[in-house]
């Protein structure tokens, strides 16, 4: 190393791990001493040596703070100093810890917190999570102490330097900024240029509680002021910040607090996230009925002679559906094309732009810029070239030489990709959402009953798609990005080579040069890597739009295999699938539908759609009406208990050992035969009684699995509150 200049951060890191593993006096050994150390060091964490996973449960929030410190904070966080200790700290070693909380359903249940590192991280892993981890964050939450929040180098480095990668290049829609520890004041120091008539304060015997409220509640609001007033939001894609000021000090207060509970914004800050998970659950079970209803209504009409003589019929419907499909796809692929001639066009300009200015913006923002000449942005420009052109300092500034590079075709597109992406009307996601081969006369009053199935189908799959449009967005903005750290990677690594004395302006030629020889095919390169994914992105959504809905249609209109009663069953998810849409639903079980033909001419689909006559109901008993509003009542209920079975499939085949019992409840509800009784009692463990169990539930259907969710509550209650816990 003599002659070379360390990087004086890395290596800090390095012994900051090594001294956290194997003790203070560890840095200096060589690597077969420290490995000496590991079974000792080792001890505690055999799962380490194992490579699998530790789990620690506690009672109390605080008992399983001061447990799980070693794991997740630095001795200097934990003690205060740097004093020694001979407590081992395994920070260095974990990837990631899950901490899970019960009886949050209400808010977790389908909502993931992350709590990523902040800036000035030096660990290129923990940068290289961060950036993979915040594009897929739906919400951001930036949290900073108030006193520091609007002035907050590193929250607003955070906001800045990743925004890009929350809108555009990921999927965040909105962002949320919290300021901590408003309690906390001084109200002498607050009020020097403030008096009691500015805050409202009346003199009372409370006074001083007044004023300090008085004071939290005015800071609070200015708080909220200039934070919005310094948030800049280039990308549509995200929605407006909001702010909120909290005080988990005053909202936990039984006794004497300064705040009222509503005056904290906790619980203002637990309703938003009440219904983020709300939202999720609704998707959840919307997602799982209008599944099941499709697949039902399916085996039901087959089950019942309301189509056996009309064949012709159906066969001219599967040519109309299948002509309607070809000429959706014909639309949806134009609409494409369009959008990558836009891009292309866009994305043209930024080309010319960038081969003029790319040597400039380079120099002024990252080879050479001015102030910041000398030893220490030399030892920047060598992290930059280290890292790949991506360097993140101590305060958390960002240089980025292959951003920088990319700002003109960026630029270029902003406009036409946030058009694209986002919510709009003229989104990629919008044309998806519009596309059907079914009319919008097509509903389930008046639709073939075979239909219902095709336009589950449907919807699943316009849903999947919309995913896929996430996913591959990410790739395509990142894409200029790392098409040009590809081309001038050649020019880092001969850039890092270099040492000793004049190496600064050596490694500063060697990267202007890379540029000024690279820049009349850099650029074409990157708007050519992102005009392929756009391309490979049509092609998928045209292919997959086409082949499964061919299937489906198929499927929907020729299924003619001899399939179980499912009645009952189809009555419950039915049921709940009207009160999820808001209507009523034909029962298909009373349906007569009637194609009539035009006299010897071909029908269109138009035509097709309005000869379906509205179906006939019979009387029903009042014994039979009864029932029915029964099983509306509890339709709901009877899902999501279904969702739970399904969803924890393999934990309960683990972990259930009381199945005789459950298995008792079934038999004596008939929701299992005595031969499926006496498979499950004569297999030999409880897990394979469970499997055996298993395939009772499937065949059963909602109805069973609820039975068997009500049978797990009585006899497993502490594994279904487990389970139950996000």
């Amino acid at each position: 190393m003599d002659g070379e200049e360390k990087d004086k951060r890395m290596v800090n890191m390095a012994n900051s791990k090594i001294q956290a593993l194997y003790g203070e006096d560890a840095v200096g050994k060589s690597f077969d001493e420290l490995k000496s150390l590991e079974s000792e060091t080792f001890s505690d964490i055999p799962e380490f040596l194992s490579s699998t996973r530790k789990i620690l449960s506690f009672d109390t929030a605080t008992k399983f703070s001061t447990e799980i410190a070693c794991y997740i904070r630095s001795k200097r966080k934990i003690h205060g100093n740097q004093s020694k200790s001979t407590q081992i700290h395994y920070w260095p070693l974990v990837k990631y810890v899950t901490i899970k909380i019960p009886n949050s359903k209400d808010l977790l249940e389908h909502i993931v917190l992350v709590d990523l590192p902040g800036t000035g991280d030096c660990n290129k892993a923990r940068d290289e999570m961060w950036e993979s981890v915040i594009t897929k964050c739906s919400s951001v939450w930036v949290v900073a102490d108030i006193d520091r929040a609007a002035a907050d180098s590193d929250a607003w480095n955070i906001l800045d330097n990743s925004i890009s990668n929350m809108g555009p290049g990921g999927q965040c829609q909105n962002i949320t900024f919290i300021c901590t520890k408003t309690d906390i004041i001084n109200p002498d120091n607050y009020m020097r240029e403030l008096d009691d008539e500015d805050l409202h304060i009346e003199d009372s015997s409370n006074y001083s509680e007044e004023q300090k409220r008085a004071c939290i509640l005015h800071r609070n609001q200015q708080a909220k002021m200039e934070i919005q007033e310094n948030y800049s939001n280039p990308y549509k894609a995200i929605d407006e910040m909001q702010v909120f000021t909290v005080s988990s000090q005053e909202f936990q207060e039984d006794n004497h607090y300064i705040l009222r509970q509503e005056e904290t914004e906790i619980p203002e800050l637990r309703a938003l996230l009440k219904s983020l998970n709300d939202r999720r659950s609704e998707n959840v079970m919307r997602d799982y009925v209008n599944g099941a209803y499709g697949i039902l209504s399916l085996v039901h009409v087959v089950n019942h002679e309301i189509t056996k003589s009309m064949e012709t019929e159906k066969e001219t419907l599967h040519k109309l559906l299948e002509q309607r499909l070809e000429d959706e796809l014909q639309n949806i692929d134009q609409f494409m094309s369009d959008i990558h001639m836009e891009f292309d066009k866009c994305l043209s300009a930024g080309v010319l732009e960038s081969e003029k200015t790319c040597v400039t913006r380079a120099k002024e923002e990252v080879i050479a810029p001015k102030r910041k000449g000398g030893g220490g942005y030399h030892q920047t420009l060598r992290a930059v070239c280290n890292g790949q052109g991506f360097c993140r300092s101590t305060n958390g500034k960002i240089t980025n030489m292959n951003a920088s590079l990319s700002n003109s075709l960026y630029d270029s597109i902003r406009n036409i990709f946030s058009k694209t992406f986002k919510k709009s009307q003229k989104s990629i996601s919008a044309k998806i959402a519009n596309f059907s081969i079914l009319l919008e006369s097509f509903d389930e009053e008046t639709m073939f009953p075979r239909l219902a199935f095709l336009k589950t189908e449907e919807h699943k799959l316009k849903a999947d798609l919309k995913n896929e449009i996430v996913q591959r967005k990410k790739k395509i903005y990142s894409s200029l990005t790392k098409s040009i750290m590809t081309t001038m990677h050649p020019s880092y690594i001969e850039a890092s080579d270099v040492h000793g004395k004049g190496s600064l302006k050596r490694m500063q030629d060697i990267l202007e040069s890379h540029i000024e020889s690279s820049k009349s095919t850099m650029f074409h390169d990157a708007k050519g890597k992102m005009l392929t994914l756009l391309a490979k992105l049509r092609e998928h959504i045209v292919q997959e739009l086409r082949s499964k809905l061919k299937e489906a249609v198929k499927q929907s209109l020729h299924n003619e295999l001899p399939l179980p009663d499912i009645s009952e069953h189809y009555e419950i998810v039915k049921s709940a699938h009207e009160e999820m849409m808001g209507k009523p639903i034909t029962n298909v079980e009373d349906e007569k539908c009637i194609l009539e033909h035009n006299s010897g001419k071909e029908m269109t689909s138009e035509q097709v759609t309005a000869k379906i006559k509205v179906p006939l109901r019979n009387n029903r008993n009042d014994e039979k009406t009864k029932k029915k509003k029964k099983q509306k009542k509890r339709a709901k209920d009877v899902l999501a208990d279904a969702v739970f079975v399904d969803k924890h499939m393999s934990a309960l085949i683990r972990r259930v050992t009381m199945v005789m019992a459950i298995a008792d409840d079934l038999l004596g509800e008939d929701m299992i035969q005595d031969e499926m009784y006496s498979i499950i009692d004569v297999a030999e463990t409880s897990e394979k009684k469970m499997r055996v169990m298993y395939k009772a539930l499937r065949s059963g259907g909602p109805l069973v699995k609820s039975a068997f969710y009500t049978a797990l509550q009585t006899n497993e209650p502490n594994l279904v509150k487990d389970l139950a816990s996000p």
